[in-house]
């Protein structure tokens, strides 16, 4: 096995009084040529990697003379002069320096003696060779290895003055003081200084976009403890720091020319309504009244298609880089069909009082647009109290479009409510152990809290049927339960064949299916046989357009055609 550092070994013999008198004046004993060719041809043999059973024997055979200062210096020069050798052949290779260094390493560590002071006394001269020429040769693994030798001896207490440790790795200080000299310089060039504790001296805000970018950097890939500050990247990476950097100036420019828009766009608005009167062409009432728009004629096959969109997500395979995209991508598309089967349900209802002129004309213009924007004017106590719908449906299908089937709760992206099932879903299995507590009530729905209704029908039916305390429940709550109130989506009978109004379609976490709401099966039974032979026809309804017609257990052609 190769050499590896350790901690100072315990004596390798224990001898008692007698022993080591003799041992002594063996030891007074200084060694001969032969003894010093043979260590020689031992370190020969030790080559390129370093073995610990040869390092071991290696200071074995000079523990012999750990007592005498000149036998001592015999064998250290031995080992000096081959590390410090850069000509004769093999000797002066670089692969054999280090382990001539794991060498005297074990002298220092292990056998001790007089082998402390030679070795300290000269380290920095054969220290310094070294580094040089692992550096000449782009070593850096083995420079790397070298300085932890070096390190080691602060350490375990081999070298206790501070000053003759530094003055030994002076080569280690120099190199490091060359790089920070590198780092700064770059740092200077690319506008970056430091204050004297090693701060970068950079403007609060952009430090703080400066530090944004790099938590982007480092929020994938990177473990906790390898994320390193603004400072320890201008020390180890300055480029990376300076596209940072670069990054961050070109974003405050661009909030910076954003705010100066929005602050001309103000001063436009703020200007006299004499002068927009003027600027403004007129506008001709009696033309728009003369044009005869059909708001039906595409909406349903428009609100269909990004259904059908919708139900195929499940089965569209997409790139994981691209997995965030195309979550927020879908959530846009059943936003805007849920948008659109909402606007086209309000314009049904409110057919009758659209005209364009008059004073009908003039209030309709008036009326506020659903979804429309947060006015700033309306941020008064008075503006306040007043209902706004944009909020609420930031609130709803616009804003929070992903509905959990499981607790009522709503969010923004498929991926937020995939993370809130699995929670709930730990939350359950731990529940299996522990005793069980009474959950939150669902979200309410939006007619619920701003309109002040009861809870619909299909909520009433599913707390029915969990409740196990509704006994208390009346008649006419037991028979509303009965009836479904959400169909499996299909898309060949996408709109209500009383009102021609489109379904609003959610995903049913429990059943894994794409669900139409408010929807109900119902029969249409024709006064003879269709073309397939059959005397009634399934149809799907919404269940608010079936209980206005008397909530029939048949539907007959007349009512269809009434209705349409």
């Amino acid at each position: 096995p190769p050499y590896t550092l350790h901690p100072p070994l315990q004596p390798f013999i224990t001898m008692s009084s007698n022993e080591y008198d003799v041992d002594l004046e063996e030891a007074e004993e200084e060694i001969d040529e032969e003894q010093i060719e043979d260590y020689c041809t031992m370190l020969d043999r030790l080559g390129n990697f370093p073995e610990k059973v040869a390092i071991n024997s290696l200071s074995m055979a000079a523990e012999d003379f750990a007592s005498s200062p000149t036998s001592a210096s015999k064998i250290y020069d031995c080992v000096r002069s081959r590390l410090v050798d850069r000509e004769s052949p093999g000797i002066s290779s670089p692969d054999r320096k280090l382990p001539l260094v794991y060498v005297l390493d074990s002298l220092l560590k292990n056998v001790k003696g007089v082998y402390i002071n030679i070795i300290q006394e000269d380290a920095a001269n054969w220290m310094s060779a070294v580094y040089d020429i692992f550096d000449s040769t782009n070593r850096d693994a083995e420079k790397a290895r070298l300085k932890k030798v070096w390190n080691t001896w602060r350490e375990f207490g081999v070298i206790k003055n501070e000053q003759k440790w530094r003055q030994i790795g002076k080569c280690f200080l120099k190199a490091e003081e060359k790089e920070l000299a590198k780092v700064v310089a770059k740092n200077a060039a690319s506008g970056i200084g430091r204050d004297a504790d090693g701060t970068l001296q950079l403007t609060p805000s952009l430090r703080k976009q400066m530090q944004t970018i790099l938590d982007e950097v480092q929020s994938s890939g990177v473990d906790e403890l390898d994320k390193v500050s603004l400072e320890r990247l201008a020390d180890i990476n300055p480029d990376l720091l300076q596209q940072i950097k670069e990054g961050a100036e070109a974003a405050i420019n661009e909030q910076n020319e954003q705010q100066q828009n929005s602050m001309q766009q103000q001063q436009s608005a703020s200007l006299p309504s004499s002068n927009k009167a003027q600027d403004a062409p007129p506008t001709l009432l009696s033309d728009w009244s003369k044009l005869k728009l059909d708001h039906l004629e595409k909406s349903h096959s428009l609100i269909a298609s990004l259904n059908q969109h919708i139900r195929s997500a499940n089965e569209t395979v997409v790139v994981k880089t691209q997995l965030d995209d195309a979550t927020h991508l879908y959530a846009a598309v059943s936003a805007s069909a849920q948008l659109l089967t909402d606007m086209l349900q309000q314009f049904k209802d409110g057919k009758g009082n659209l005209q364009v002129g008059g004073e009908n004309g003039s209030a309709s213009a008036r009326r506020k647009r659903r979804y429309s924007l947060v006015d700033p004017k309306k941020f008064t106590n008075e503006g306040l109290r007043e209902r706004n719908d944009a909020v609420i449906a930031q609130l709803y299908e616009v804003g929070l479009p992903f509905f959990c089937a499981a607790d009522g709760k709503r969010f923004a992206t498929q991926l937020e409510l995939s993370k809130h099932l699995d929670k709930l879903f730990k939350e359950s299995q731990l529940a299996k152990t522990m005793e069980t507590t009474e959950v939150n009530g669902w979200y309410p729905e939006e007619s619920v809290w701003v309109l002040g209704k009861n809870a619909p029908d299909d909520m009433a039916a599913t707390t029915a049927t969990e409740d196990k305390s509704g006994d208390n429940a009346t008649s006419g709550d037991k028979a509303a339960a009965t009836v479904a109130t959400t169909v499996i989506a299909d898309e060949t009978r996408d709109r209500c064949i009383l009102c021609g109004i489109n379904f609003s379609m959610f995903f049913d976490q429990e059943d894994g299916e794409w669900k139409y709401k408010n929807c109900t099966e119902k029969n249409v039974e024709h006064d003879g046989p269709t073309m397939d032979g059959e005397e009634s026809e399934a149809v799907l309804v919404h269940f608010t357009c079936w209980e206005g017609l008397g909530s029939p257990e048949y539907l007959t052609p007349d009512q269809i055609r009434h209705a349409s």
